[in-house]
């Protein structure tokens, strides 16, 4: 599957959070509260609460859901890693 076929076959919730973390907007993981929530955390095989608990403490996200995400959104992990360090370190 390539680049394009990927992005036309993502999610529409996913393709905005894709958007926010290329822009740089997403400096808190808590923001992505109003993305598609349920839709995520089911994604990542979570219950809702469980996903809005890692969102306010994302050093409890995994590296298997950050590759996820990443998977999910067409974005570049490292992406949501530096957001997720540098939210830890506050």
């Amino acid at each position: 599957m390539n680049a394009s076929t990927k992005s036309n076959s993502t999610d529409p919730d996913f393709l905005a959070i894709k958007s926010l973390f290329e822009a740089k907007i997403i400096k808190s993981m808590k923001l992505l509260e109003k993305q598609g929530p349920t839709k995520m955390a089911k994604a990542l095989g979570l219950q809702y609460n469980s996903y809005l608990d890692k969102l306010n403490n994302p050093q409890k996200f995994t590296f298997a859901h950050i590759f996820k995400i990443a998977n999910l959104c067409d974005l570049d992990p490292d992406l949501i890693y530096k957001v997720i360090k540098n939210q830890a370190r506050v």
